[in-house]
C-alpha cells in the first residue's frame, strides 16, 4: 500500500512539474535604449537644432512619440551617468562616482530583465562589468586601446542590431537592446578609418562653420564656429546610427511591440557644459516612442524627470516588480497624465580618476539653478577645460574683458552660484555674491535662493550625500578645504583599489 501511495505521489509531482514547465510566458514589450555620447539637449532639430537638418532620424522618432523638454541626467561624465541609467541610484549610492565599477551586488536593469526572460544586448560604448550587467550578448571591438577608435560606423550598429533582433525572434524572447553611440564625443568630424580595426566613416552630412547655430553658451568666434561645426558633423553621424537601428527594428516587424527611448548621457564637451552641474551639463533630449501607449507628437514642457527615474519607469512599463531605486516611475506622464513632485532635479559631479576630484552639486528647477562648488578656493583651477573652442575663447579674451571674466569664472568658480534661467538659461551671470547684502539679488531672489539651498540640503540628507557636512559649513573655507583633501584621498584610494580588478578583466575604466 505504501509503495502504491509513493508511486501515486511521484506521478502527481511529475505531472505538476510538466504543467509548470509548459506554462506560457507573460508577453512583455521589447525595450530599445539609444544613448548619445556628449550631446547637448538642444542639438537635435526637434529640440531647437544646432544646424539645419542635423537630425532627421531623431526628429522623425520624436514625431512618433513624446519629447520631454525638462529631462536631465544626474552627472555629466559618461561612466557615472550610464551607471545611474542602469541602476536607478545616484553615483555616490551605486559606487561609480568617477570611472569606477558599480558596487558588487547592485541590481542593474539588464540583470533584472535577464531574470525576467529578456534577451539583453549592448552595442557601442561599453560599461563592461559583465558580472553585474549579465548581457546575453555584447559587441566586442576586435582592437585594443582607445575606445574613440570604434563605435563611429553606423554599419556596425546595423549588423549587430539586425542579428540581435533575429536572435530574439528565433528564441521567442522579449528583448532589451542598449545601443550606445560614441558620437558626438571628441574627436569631432567625419572621415574614413585610417588605422587597423578603426570604425569610422564619413558622416552623411558635413557642416560648415557658417551653417551652424551657436548656442548661447558659446561666444561667436571663428575658432568656436569651426569646432562647433565639426561637433555638428558628429551629431549627424550619431543620427545616421539612430536611423539604421530603427530601420532594422522595422524590418524585423518589432516596432509595434517595442518601447524606444532616445537620450544623451550628458551635455556637449564645451566650456560650461560637460564636467559640470549647470543645466547645459545635465539637460538631455529625451524622446520616448511606444505605439498605442504614448501619443505621437506629444510634448511635456511641465514635468522634470531625470535618469534615476529611468529604471523604475521601464520596470513598471513592462509589468515587472520594482527594484531599489532613488527615483520613481514617470509612467503616468507617458499616458499624458500629471504627476506631483516634478519641479526640481539634482545633479552631482565627483571626479574622473580619484585624485582630480572637483566635487559639485546643483539643484535645478524650470526657472532657477543653484550650484555648490566646495572645491573653489580662489586658487584651485578647474582642470577640465580644453578643445578648439576653448583655445579660441582664450585667444579672443585677450581683447574682450567680458569674455576674459567669464573664462576666469570657469577656471576658478566660487563656492555658491545662483542663476535666473528665465533671463540667463546658459548660466552666464552668477547672481550670488559672497557679500552680506548680495546686491545683485532682489528680495524675491533671496527667498528663492534660500528655498533652493533648503531643497539641496534636504536632498543631501535624504540620500546621505558625503558632501553634506561641507555644505552645512559652506561659509567656512577651512572646513571646505578639509573636506576636499579628505575626499580626494578617499577617491584616489578607491580608484587605486580597482587596479587588480581591471588587470583581471583586461580593461581600464
Amino acid at each position: 500500500m505504501k509503495k502504491r501511495l509513493f508511486v501515486l505521489f511521484f506521478w502527481a509531482l511529475s505531472v505538476g512539474q510538466v504543467q509548470a514547465q509548459l506554462a506560457a510566458p507573460v508577453k512583455r514589450p521589447n525595450v530599445l535604449l539609444i544613448v548619445a555620447d556628449d550631446m547637448n539637449w538642444d542639438s537635435p532639430g526637434c529640440f531647437g537644432g544646432a544646424a539645419p537638418d542635423i537630425t532627421p532620424n531623431i526628429d522623425k522618432l520624436a514625431s512618433q512619440g513624446m519629447r520631454f523638454w525638462h529631462a536631465y541626467v544626474n552627472v555629466s561624465i559618461c561612466t557615472p551617468s550610464r551607471s545611474v541609467m542602469l541602476t536607478g541610484l545616484y553615483p555616490h549610492k551605486n559606487g561609480a562616482e568617477g570611472f569606477q565599477r558599480i558596487h558588487p551586488g547592485t541590481p542593474t536593469l539588464p540583470a533584472l530583465l535577464n531574470e525576467a526572460g529578456y534577451l539583453c544586448g549592448t552595442v557601442g560604448k561599453p560599461l563592461s562589468q559583465e558580472e553585474l550587467f549579465r548581457w546575453s550578448v555584447a559587441y566586442r571591438w576586435p582592437g585594443t586601446g582607445d575606445e574613440n577608435l570604434w563605435g563611429r560606423d553606423p554599419e556596425t550598429y546595423k549588423e549587430f542590431s539586425a542579428k540581435f533582433f533575429a536572435m530574439a525572434k528565433t528564441a521567442r524572447q522579449p528583448l532589451f537592446l542598449m545601443a550606445s553611440s560614441h558620437d558626438p564625443h571628441r574627436p569631432f568630424g567625419g572621415g574614413k578609418a585610417t588605422r587597423k580595426f578603426e570604425e569610422r566613416v564619413q558622416s552623411s552630412r558635413t557642416f560648415k562653420a557658417d551653417e551652424v547655430q551657436l548656442p548661447g553658451l558659446l561666444p561667436d568666434l571663428p575658432g568656436v564656429r569651426q569646432d562647433f561645426a565639426a561637433y555638428c558633423t558628429s551629431v549627424r553621424r550619431l543620427d545616421d546610427m539612430v536611423g539604421v537601428v530603427l530601420d532594422e527594428l522595422k524590418k524585423a516587424s518589432l516596432v509595434d511591440d517595442t518601447l524606444v527611448l532616445f537620450m544623451a548621457d550628458h551635455g556637449m564637451p564645451f566650456p560650461g557644459a560637460k564636467f559640470n552641474c549647470y543645466p547645459d551639463s545635465v539637460r538631455s533630449p529625451w524622446v520616448i516612442r511606444w505605439p498605442g501607449k504614448v501619443k505621437a507628437g506629444a510634448l511635456d514642457k511641465t514635468h522634470m524627470v531625470s535618469t534615476v527615474d529611468l529604471q523604475p519607469t521601464i520596470l513598471e512599463a513592462l509589468g515587472l516588480p520594482p527594484s531599489k531605486s532613488d527615483g520613481r516611475s514617470f509612467l503616468p506622464l507617458l499616458r499624458g497624465e500629471k504627476q506631483d513632485g516634478r519641479d526640481a532635479v539634482f545633479a552631482q559631479f565627483h571626479h574622473i580618476h580619484g585624485g582630480d576630484a572637483l566635487p559639485m552639486r546643483s539643484v535645478i528647477t524650470r526657472e532657477y539653478a543653484y550650484v555648490f562648488n566646495p572645491w573653489s578656493n580662489g586658487k584651485r583651477r578647474f582642470g577640465r577645460l580644453g578643445g578648439g573652442a576653448y583655445q579660441a575663447m582664450k585667444k579672443g579674451s585677450l581683447k574682450d574683458p567680458a569674455l576674459a571674466a567669464w573664462i576666469k569664472h570657469l577656471e576658478l568658480r566660487v563656492v555658491e552660484e545662483f542663476y535666473d534661467l528665465r533671463k540667463d538659461p546658459n548660466c552666464l551671470v552668477n547672481l550670488f555674491t559672497a557679500t552680506p547684502d548680495n546686491k545683485r539679488l532682489t528680495e524675491e531672489d533671496k527667498k528663492l535662493l534660500k528655498m533652493l539651498q533648503s531643497k539641496l540640503r534636504e536632498w543631501m540628507v535624504q540620500y546621505r550625500d558625503p558632501a553634506l557636512e561641507s555644505f552645512q559649513h559652506r561659509n567656512q573655507p577651512k572646513a571646505l578645504e578639509r573636506f576636499i583633501q579628505s575626499y580626494r584621498i578617499r577617491a584616489a584610494n578607491e580608484v587605486q583599489a580597482l587596479r587588480s580588478y581591471e588587470k583581471e578583466k583586461g580593461y581600464r575604466f
